[in-house]
């Protein structure tokens, strides 16, 4: 009989979850409001029960937002957590679930989206791919030769990357970071300050529409938005030869129009002529690439 693992992927609004095989079949998927207005513990309360909910399984896996100690399965910050920066997680839902420590596996949440999409997504078959969350921020997961590679716990964090060191203040503190000029909230204030109607999230998409209709100002932003995040991906390449990107997020929807910029960063910030090489995909899991890679990352630590 197949071993059965739950994967969670706790989001800033949402938690979606769902039980796998170690084959990849799905078994159940379920989405639920964690709570947090009622403080991490009740969190951790739900969660739990999220995990008998969905059957329960030999293991359990969550992606969480923020910087870890993977190891020890602590959050040590998470600016969009509320009351989880030091919190022991896999203490935690150890205990809550009856589950042993060593089954309960946390990751960070682009890492586990990256994971997800390199064995069931856009990436299946793949050993080598930098998979590039655009929404508003941008995160990363990094797998090489068919793993993880995360290092100390921050690899793969391709939007602090920085391309502009006289450009716009990042969440981080810097300056021209890729995520203060890439990420759908940087799209947003560029396009403003354009004189391009933005003022709403979903009027990114209008934008890329236009783009794609051909209307200059908005092609020519889009490009631009392009370039600056192939400047940050020209040192993976440098580094690393990575000839295959791919990017989930919701900001990922208008990979079509940055896509030409891109390359031309890329172009601009690498040598020897691989960027014509390069394959730019869109992630193909979407909202489930999150606790897919949860439960991979759990199923392979065995």
């Amino acid at each position: 009989m197949s071993s059965t693992q739950v994967g969670i992927d706790l989001g800033g609004t949402a938690a979606k979850s769902g039980r796998i095989t170690h084959t990849g079949e799905i078994l159940a998927e379920k989405t639920i409001d964690p709570g947090f207005a009622d403080g991490p513990e009740r969190v951790l309360d739900r969660l739990a029960d999220l995990f008998r909910e969905l059957g329960g399984g030999d293991a359990l896996g969550i992606g969480v937002p923020g910087l870890l100690d993977r190891e020890r399965g602590i959050v040590l910050t998470s600016p969009n957590l509320p009351g989880f920066s030091g919190l022991d997680v896999k203490s935690g839902l150890a205990r809550r679930t009856g589950l042993p420590p060593e089954r309960v596996h946390v990751e960070n949440d682009a890492n586990a989206a990256a994971v997800g999409e390199l064995w069931l997504g856009a990436g299946r078959g793949e050993r080598d791919a930098l998979v590039v969350t655009l929404g508003t921020g941008i995160g990363g997961g990094l797998i090489l030769n068919g793993q993880l590679h995360a290092g100390e716990g921050l690899g793969g964090e391709i939007g602090h990357v920085v391309v502009d060191p006289r450009g716009p203040r990042c969440g981080c503190g810097k300056l021209g970071c890729v995520e203060a000029l890439s990420s759908a909230t940087a799209a947003r204030r560029r396009a403003l300050a354009a004189g391009l109607p933005a003022e709403h999230p979903g009027d990114l998409v209008l934008l890329a529409q236009r783009a794609r209709d051909g209307h200059a100002p908005e092609r020519e932003l889009m490009r631009e938005i392009g370039r600056d995040l192939g400047r940050g991906l020209g040192p993976a390449l440098c580094l690393l030869d990575l000839r295959l990107y791919i990017f989930g997020g919701g900001f990922s929807g208008a990979l079509d129009t940055l896509e030409a910029g891109i390359r031309e960063g890329i172009e601009e910030r690498s040598f020897g002529g691989r960027a014509a090489s390069v394959r730019l995909l869109r992630a193909t899991l979407g909202p489930s690439a999150g606790w897919i890679g949860a439960a991979r990352v759990a199923i392979a630590a065995g």
